[in-house]
């Protein structure tokens, strides 16, 4: 596990104020076409994962950084997420656009989760502080809100947490907490577009916010496109 510097250290790396999408036309990710149709909805996408839920009030402002970029540049970003779908993603755990390739996977996963609710249980109602970071370009598939935990006790808390969901599935790619705000346009965008982004992802990063992660707002989920997540399991709240 990084030690909390090491993992400011990662996340600094990455996470600036500035966003540069190039000089040339952006053409985003291939894999962004597992997700979003030719028509720029969203496609059929089935996995799992383990989220914390966020209150209305954080749900709200971030459909308001929403509402600016689609103002600045509607044209550099597909169907809208529901604001009801932010969320923090504690751990991944499966994924694939075809429902009868992760569909065992799903099964068995879903299994391990509950035998991991009551190591989850013994962190009680503990709070994890998160502070925002800035917007960036998340493997250029979409845009995302960074977080950070305000201090290395947090982050102790919130590895702690994510350590359990290794046990179900092991990633090979850091822990890095964000906020999905929206996904880019499938044809990509042209230069002018590019700079009109830019500029808006600027202002907001001029902003700076807090929140609350509890355990019992810690959710296993199932999902069946980008727009559509499932509680199934309430991992904070089975014993109350």
């Amino acid at each position: 596990m990084e030690t909390y510097q090491e993992f400011l250290n990662r996340i600094d790396s990455f996470e600036k104020k500035d966003i540069n999408y190039g000089s040339d036309y952006f053409k985003g990710n291939p894999s962004l076409s597992q997700k979003v149709d030719t028509d720029n909805t969203f496609r059929s996408f089935y996995g799992d994962t383990v989220v914390f839920a966020l209150d209305k009030r954080i749900k709200d402002q971030l459909a308001e950084y929403v509402d600016l970029l689609y103002e600045a540049a509607p044209e550099c970003f597909c169907e809208r997420l529901v604001p009801n779908t932010f969320h923090v993603t504690l751990h991944d755990l499966s994924n694939s656009p075809v429902l009868r390739d992760v569909a065992e996977e799903l099964f068995e996963n879903e299994l391990k989760v509950i035998e991991k609710i009551g190591e989850i249980q013994k962190h009680g109602n503990a709070v994890i502080k998160m502070k925002s970071k800035y917007i960036f370009n998340m493997v250029d598939t979409s845009l995302v809100l960074g977080l950070y935990p305000a201090d290395e006790a947090d982050y102790l808390r919130l590895m702690q947490l994510y350590s359990v969901f290794d046990q179900v599935k092991i990633l090979n790619y850091p822990f890095t907490p964000h906020i999905t705000l929206a996904y880019y346009h499938i044809n990509g965008f042209d230069k002018r577009s590019a700079r009109i982004l830019e500029d808006a992802v600027y202002q907001l990063n001029q902003n700076e916010f807090e929140i609350d992660l509890t355990v019992d707002r810690l959710y296993y989920q199932k999902f069946r496109s980008m727009n559509d997540y499932i509680n199934v399991i309430p991992l904070g709240e089975i014993n109350k």
